[in-house]
Formats: C-alpha cells, structure tokens, sequence
C-alpha cells in the first residue's frame, strides 16, 4: 500500500485528479451512448464501439441527446455536489449534503433519476417550509414501494469525494466511511442494496488508489475482491435486519467477480439492468480486469451498454484513482468540457482533507499548489 495517502504531496494530488477528471471522462464517454444495448453502440459506430469522445446517438434521454462532445452528465454534477459540501463543512455533514443537493436541484436537474429528484423535492419542501413540510436530509428515504424502485446508483454517483475524504486521507476511518456512505445513500434511496453498492464502490476506489502499477496484478485483484466482500458482508449485517432486500447485493457482487475472466458473461449477465446492484459489480468487476489501463477498462465498460455514462464514471473513478491524471489519455483530458472545474474540485478537496483552509492567506502551502489556493 502507498504511504502517500497519509501525507499531501504531489503525487497525492494527481491521484485525486486522476480518479475526479477519471470519473468525468467516463461519463463524457458514455453520455452520447447511455440506454444503448451494446449491439446498438456497435451498430451506430460501424461495428467499433465508442473509441472517443462522439455525438450523441442516444434518443431516450432528453437531457443529453444534444449534448457536444466531452461533455459529462448527472454522475460528475452529483459527485460534484458531494465534494463541495464537504469543502464547505470541513468534513461530512448529512445536514448540509440535504442543503446542497437542493441547491444543485434548484440550479440543475440535468438528468437526474426519479429517485435522487423526489429526494431533493421532499427535502427542499423541508427547507423552504422551516420544517413543516418535506422530510429533514437526516430522516431516511421511505422503502419503495415496488422492487427495484429505489434502487437506482445515485448513491454510488456520489460516493467519490466521501471515499477519498474518509479513507484516502489522514485519519483514514473504515467504519466512519461505512456510516457516512450508508446515511448518504439512505437520504435519498429507500433500498439499501443502493447505499450497500455505493460502500462497496467506496472501498474498491480506496484500493486502487492505494496500490501501485508495480504491484502483481492478480495478487491484487484477489486482494481486492476479498476486502470488499468482507466489507459488505459487515456492512449487510450491521443495516439490513431494518430493511430486508432480497436477493442481497451480495449474491450480485459474488456472481460478478466469478464471471470476471469471462467478459461476454459479465457483459450479459451482470450487466443486465440500470440498478445499482448490477451496475457497480460489473463496474468493480470491469475496472479489475483493467486496472492498470485507463483506456481498455473505460471503454469496455461505456460498450457494455445500458447505463453507460454511470458505469463509465465509475470505472473511470477507480481505475483514474489508481494510474493519476498523467496516465489518463490526454486528448480525453484535454476533450473533457468541465475539465478546469473538475481539477478544481479535486485541488479544493485535497487543501480540506489536509486541514488547509483554502480561504486562509496565512497557510503555508507547496509551491505547487499556491496557485491553487489563488
């Protein structure tokens, strides 16, 4: 494991780029895509697959059918939400990610899930009505209910920031993340297999972000499979008894990481639906078999189809927290639109999670990084 988690220096900083800009190229290339099959993508690009940065060929979803190039969806603006509330709190506060994500829905829905945009309404009503109307960001979402209903990836979409914040910084707390994760998810999303996947996906950046490319790749997935099992084996039975879900997300995370040689299987499936119980096991799963380059991980994900642009984002987030922002492709880098905004977000981040208060003129900071804070 890289001892640099503890400390904030240079390198630190380009693998929280790396997973921030990963994730946004990610869903940029799997915007134009998303609700595709992935006989469709082959289909509307000449048999190739998404190799780039394309126009849309989706029609489904309105938000984003006429979208340019490079440009990302709800996956990078929720994750974005995330990461300013902890800025701004100087750590988690379910209270204020309630506040902020009203906040970004009276500023944007832009294609928001069904699940996350009640969420913002019931806690908005909250807000505006001094308390008597809405419900409070700290009082669960209700169950769905109808199977499926709300279990959606929103909260993975927005696990990101609190990852890193938790368990890449100093003080890195398993137990506090397991917690914050569970509550964030639950402030939005009735079925708990939805927060469980997002403490999977949480521990799974963690471990990439910790482990160098020099390190035996089997070894390492082998590794990572076996923390993130005992992970959400913990985590099932610490919240489920409140709110049984069956099948369990683990089932799902299991059968994921049985396919992982078997592409096609994983793709099919795995893959099979836009819950996050099948969405963050293919994307874990994905990234796995990937998880030294940038490119192929990426782009085997966004061709998987279905929900292209989240699991993209989040392929992107482990695999870009693992190989820094240089080792992403450059023309993606440099083709991704919020991209400036994306790295600022991620230099913020890395100034609070060290104790450095970006409004402060009397902090000392890296040369590196003066500007940052300007």
């Amino acid at each position: 494991m890289r001892s640099l988690m503890l400390t904030f220096t240079s390198e630190f900083l380009d693998i929280l780029r790396g997973g921030f800009v990963g994730l946004g190229v990610g869903d940029a290339l799997g915007v134009p895509v998303e609700t595709m099959s992935h006989e469709a993508i082959l289909a509307a690009t000449g048999g190739k697959g998404v190799e780039d940065y394309i126009e849309p060929k989706q029609t489904r979803v309105k938000d984003t059918e006429r979208l340019p190039p490079g440009s990302t969806s709800d996956d990078t603006q929720l994750a974005l939400v995330t990461s300013r509330s902890l800025c701004r709190s100087r750590g988690f506060s379910l209270h204020d990610q309630g506040l902020a994500l009203v906040e970004e829905y009276e500023a944007s829905t832009f294609g928001w899930g069904g699940t996350t945009t009640e969420a913002a309404i019931a806690i908005k009503a909250w807000r505006d009505s001094g308390g008597k109307e809405g419900r409070h960001p700290e009082i669960p979402a209700p169950p769905a209910k109808t199977d499926g209903a709300s279990a959606g990836s929103g909260p993975a979409m927005k696990v990101f920031p609190l990852a890193a914040f938790v368990l890449l910084g100093p003080g890195a707390d398993d137990m506090k993340f397991l917690s914050d994760a569970m509550a964030l998810g639950m402030m939005t999303h009735g079925d708990l297999r939805a927060s469980i996947a997002s403490v999977a996906l949480g521990h799974a950046i963690a471990a990439f972000a910790r482990t160098p490319r020099s390190a035996q790749e089997r070894s390492f997935r082998r590794a990572v499979e076996a923390h993130v099992m005992a992970v959400v084996d913990r985590t099932e039975k610490m919240y489920v008894f409140a709110r049984p879900q069956y099948p369990p997300f683990s089932d799902y995370l299991t059968r994921a990481f049985a396919l992982m040689d078997d592409p096609v299987a994983l793709r099919t499936e795995v893959n099979a639906s836009f819950l996050a119980v099948h969405s963050v096991p293919f994307a874990i799963a994905t990234a796995l078999r990937h998880s030294g380059d940038f490119r192929a991980g990426v782009l085997e994900g966004v061709n998987a189809g279905r929900d292209t642009d989240t699991v993209g984002s989040m392929v992107g987030a482990m695999i870009g927290s693992r190989v820094g922002l240089g080792d992403i492709p450059a023309e993606w880098v440099d083709g991704l639109r919020d991209k400036d905004k994306i790295i600022a977000e991620a230099d913020m981040l890395a100034m609070v999670m060290h104790g450095h208060d970006p409004l402060d003129g009397k902090r000392v900071l890296a040369p590196w990084l003066r500007d940052k804070a300007n």
